[in-house]
């Protein structure tokens, strides 16, 4: 897959959020020796060093070049909050990952708790220091996580660069099918955290055929489905032999097979956070 300014993107990423910090490492040094080329983190989930660990011993193996990788991390906003705020953070992020740049960077959350009414103005100026970092080579990419449309659209009012990447919930109980199309609509490559929340999909006897039928898990079958659906998974485990398996999709889900996960849609089992829900009107 390509991002809007031609920088190519691999089709799932491995993510190290709620893992326990000694698992970081190992696991993400499993994924990538079971083939896995994107690993996703961030400055909250403080895992950026045993990222950077786990990378760096794997590039010292010899089997792949940096450029071969795409390492992505997040901005985490935080009272008080700005331009310089942005830069200070990154300099930390890039310094626990012992890296000269990342692939993507990206804002975690559109509106910190206690900036309900300087957000916008704020975002604003998270992005302009984005763009300062994109603009010097230091990320190959820039974007945003957990934003809803209008979030996405105050920032275009006042960019240069427009967003690349909306990382966002889905999973096939929380499809979010309008606002990840109108992302795509808009150039956006969607990511997909939180892949295998499977809510009550494993009661499914239809969906369980599915998975017998291609000799799979539920965990498999979620992620080919965010997939087909045109969005990048991002998983994560620490078990070795699920991190082997669920690097492995050697199946195609039918048109009908898509339809009956469709339908498993219900936009209500997900993580109730608080700035998300679309009444609010921030």
């Amino acid at each position: 897959m390509r991002l809007s300014n031609g920088v190519e993107i691999p089709n799932i990423g491995f993510g190290s959020a709620d893992m326990p910090a000694e698992t970081v490492q190992p696991s993400v040094l499993c994924a990538l020796r079971s083939g896995c080329r994107f690993i996703d983190t961030a400055y909250q989930y403080k895992s950026e060093s045993s990222v950077g660990d786990a990378v760096h011993a794997f590039l010292r193996e010899g089997t792949v070049s940096r450029e071969e990788l795409f390492i992505q991390t997040k901005f985490y906003p935080q009272m008080p909050y700005g331009y310089k705020d942005v830069l200070a953070q990154f300099a930390e992020s890039l310094k626990a990952l012992k890296l000269d740049y990342v692939d993507a960077y990206l804002i975690h959350q559109p509106v910190p708790r206690y900036s309900e009414l300087e957000y916008q103005s704020r975002n604003v100026a998270v992005w302009k220091a984005m763009e300062e970092l994109y603009d010097q080579g230091k990320v190959r990419a820039i974007g945003v996580s957990n934003f809803l449309e209008r979030h996405v659209m105050q920032i275009e009012e006042k960019c240069s660069v427009r967003p690349m990447i909306d990382q966002l919930e889905i999973n096939p109980v929380f499809q979010q099918r309008g606002l990840s199309q109108w992302c795509k609509n808009r150039g956006m490559v969607v990511q997909s955290w939180g892949p295998l929340s499977q809510g009550k999909i494993r009661d499914n006897e239809e969906v369980a055929k599915i998975a017998e039928r291609h000799h799979a898990s539920f965990a498999q079958i979620c992620l080919k489905w965010n997939m087909q659906m045109g969005n990048i998974p991002i998983w994560a485990s620490t078990d070795p032999d699920h991190i082997r398996s669920n690097s492995e999709l050697p199946f195609t889900l039918s048109d009908e097979e898509m339809e009956i996960i469709r339908l498993c849609n219900t936009n209500t089992e997900h993580r109730k956070t608080w700035w998300y829900p679309r009444q609010q009107m921030y």
